[in-house]
């Protein structure tokens, strides 16, 4: 009998192949630094989300099978050298001109169906789905009706609990972006300074201290006006 090292926990990947799909998730995450080559760089990133229309599992027992959900990341820049111009126009049909491409509105490509090319990439002994690419789907071909709620969430508009309710590895590259820390020290600007926006232990501890310290000028004062009194 072969003795073989145990395999980690892996989960189960999204079929490979090309689906029918629908995307109704696009997510702002903002811009990050990272580091490529040895040298700090920033990114600022887009999420696309889509469900594959006729592909479902149901994920917990006793559930009703849902649609499976794959998302990319893109660096969100509509440049005629980026990767996420060449997906558009793919899903889309159709090339776009510059000036097209510099004022494109995303939030038009929610809900809408595409034919989505899904591959399967080994990493460290793990098999996970990626999206190759996107394109119109074949004359004839339909879509089922969408099953997930279409969202945007915006970096540079969300609110904090909105953000709070994604998955940690989307939340903490959206609360360290740059743009959300502009918003929250714009926000501490608006309320006043920085003692606004201290935690509620802190700004206590400053109020006692405060406190104390008019106590004790107010006593200095009133000692003064003894002594002048007895001189008096």
């Amino acid at each position: 009998m072969a003795l073989t090292a145990p395999k980690g926990k892996s989960s189960e990947p999204a079929p490979k192949g090309n689906h029918v799909a629908r995307l109704y998730q696009i997510i702002h995450i903002g811009t990050n630094d990272f580091e490529y080559m040895g040298e700090t760089k920033s990114s600022d990133k887009i999420r696309l989300t889509f469900e594959l229309s006729n592909e479902r599992k149901a994920f917990k027992e006793g559930d009703e099978p849902r649609p499976w959900s794959v998302s990319r990341e893109f660096g969100f820049s509509m440049h005629a050298k980026s990767k996420l111009r060449p997906f558009v126009e793919g899903m889309i049909g159709a090339p776009l001109f510059d000036k097209e491409a510099d004022n494109f509105d995303f939030e038009s490509l929610l809900g809408q169906e595409c034919l989505l090319n899904v591959v399967h990439d080994e990493k460290n002994g793990s098999v996970y789905a990626n999206i190759a690419g996107a394109s119109p789907l074949p004359k004839g071909m339909a879509a089922p009706a969408p099953v997930n709620e279409k969202r945007m969430i915006d970096v540079n508009t969300a609110e904090a609990e909105e953000i709070e309710a994604l998955p940690e590895f989307i939340k903490s590259k959206m609360f360290s972006s740059v743009e959300w820390q502009g918003r929250a020290k714009h926000a501490e600007n608006m309320a006043g300074g920085p003692r606004a926006n201290r935690p509620a232990r802190v700004a206590a501890e400053m109020a006692a201290d405060e406190e104390a310290e008019n106590e004790i000028a107010g006593r200095d004062d009133a000692d003064g006006l003894g002594e002048d009194a007895i001189q008096i």
